[in-house]
């Protein structure tokens, strides 16, 4: 099918969710560079985030409602499938009268296909919004499936290995609640340096308005698309993104007692080591394999020391570092409410593969801890291989390990992301 724009802040969307999902970027780069190029108001901004993120969210609950009123869903075209399934996400999810949503979807189905199929749009979506005044829930996927797994995969928009993986792995209930979880927006995390006088005043704020879902006195989470007043208008190297489940992941395994040097071993954009840099953990090393990171990071806080490396094959001495930090690559599968396109990215396969990555990363990160030192390892998902399993089997290979400490995120968390994290001690 030949590629057609559709117009408006809705077409703008549809590009977004195309490009992630075939062309295979990541969401929100994509976002971002659309969004800053667009000359478009906070509002239709907001619009467009929202169906981005709740269409790729949902995507496969919408796929599932699409197919019961599709005769023949695999024939059409994938961007007529994606129009009806964004209207379709407005008109179930979204405040959004349903006659705009049927509106819209019927026309861009017309600009896609030559005007071929605006009736079989209009038939199908005002079946939808018709779905939508009965409700549609579980009961809605078990009558028109009839099978248990795939309607709870269906219901729950989540790929049907990582339901299997869920319900085998933690029991119906934790898994039943980390389904919920994903479908859900993230909370928003903020980071303030109270060392900074307007940090200080604007945290102050913050923990008298008591509006935060949790808080540490300096990170923040709040519910999602709520921006409070006191943060506005603080520069960047006081006020920064990041994810309060992280936080607490990081901050659970007590950095404070850590031997020194720490070695950040996959910084990424430094959001370990300005907690560790706000919190006088020194000295830090941080390194990852992009430069640019690196660079940012640098100019931030000159004085810990970067350097261009892998984890995999560490650039250090043996016994050299007090404690390695190894937030490694991992499936992402506990942070999928804030990354929904991993759901279509990631296959069991990858799992398998990053596996092995982990473990070699933990036994080559290990060699750089001397005697009496300790390794930090993070991730973020909901895996036993990657994470318990992984720890496990890393401590059967090194008798000089000892556990220290073991957590994960909890499944009712408000937060909906899931983290997990273990220290351990080189005896």
């Amino acid at each position: 099918m030949k590629k057609i724009s559709l117009p408006g802040p809705r077409g703008l969307a549809f590009d977004c969710v195309s490009k992630a999902l075939e062309g295979g970027q990541d969401a929100q780069a994509v976002l971002d560079t659309a969004l800053s190029s667009s000359g478009l108001p906070q509002r239709d901004k907001g619009f467009i985030t929202e169906i981005l993120y709740g269409y790729l969210r949902m995507r496969i609950r919408l796929q599932a409602v699409l197919k019961c009123f599709l005769s023949n869903p695999d024939g059409l075209p994938a961007p007529v499938l994606q129009v009806l399934g964004i209207a379709s996400y407005e008109i179930l999810h979204m405040d959004v009268p349903a006659y705009a949503s049927v509106d819209w979807g019927v026309d861009s189905v017309k600009r896609l296909t030559q005007g071929k199929l605006g009736g079989l749009a209009n038939a199908v979506l005002r079946k939808v919004a018709r779905a939508a005044d009965d409700g549609v829930d579980i009961e809605f996927f078990r009558r028109n499936i009839h099978d248990e797994m795939k309607a709870i995969s269906a219901f729950y928009a989540c790929p049907q290995w990582i339901v299997e993986l869920w319900l085998e792995s933690y029991g119906r209930e934790k898994a039943i609640q980390y389904l919920e979880g994903q479908i859900n927006a993230p909370a928003a995390g903020f980071a303030i340096d109270t060392n900074d006088d307007a940090g200080q005043e604007a945290a102050s704020t913050l923990l008298q308005q008591k509006d935060y879902i949790a808080t540490d006195g300096e990170g923040f989470a709040f519910h999602s698309g709520y921006r409070p007043a006191a943060l506005t208008g603080l520069p960047e190297n006081v006020l920064s993104r990041q994810s309060y489940s992280a936080r607490v992941a990081l901050s659970i395994l007590e950095p404070a007692s850590w031997p020194t040097p720490v070695w950040d071993a996959c910084a990424g954009r430094g959001g370990k080591s300005r907690y560790l840099k706000h919190n006088d953990i020194k000295p830090v090393l941080a390194s990852d394999p992009h430069l640019g990171r690196l660079r940012a990071l640098k100019e931030e806080f000159p004085s810990i020391s970067t350097f261009r490396g892998s984890a995999i094959n560490p650039p250090l001495a043996e016994g050299s570092v007090g404690t390695a930090l190894l937030d490694v690559p991992c499936s992402g599968l506990g942070v999928l409410s804030r990354r929904p396109d991993t759901k279509f990215k990631r296959t069991p396969e990858d799992v398998k593969s990053l596996v092995l990555l982990q473990s070699k990363i933990l036994d080559n990160g290990w060699k750089t801890v001397k005697k009496g030192g300790m390794l930090a390892y993070i991730t973020c998902t909901l895996n036993p291989a990657e994470n318990g399993g992984q720890i496990a089997n890393f401590l059967k290979r090194n008798k000089d390990a000892k556990l220290k400490k073991e957590w994960t995120t909890s499944p009712e968390s408000l937060l909906r992301e899931f983290f997990y994290s273990a220290l351990i001690e080189k005896v």
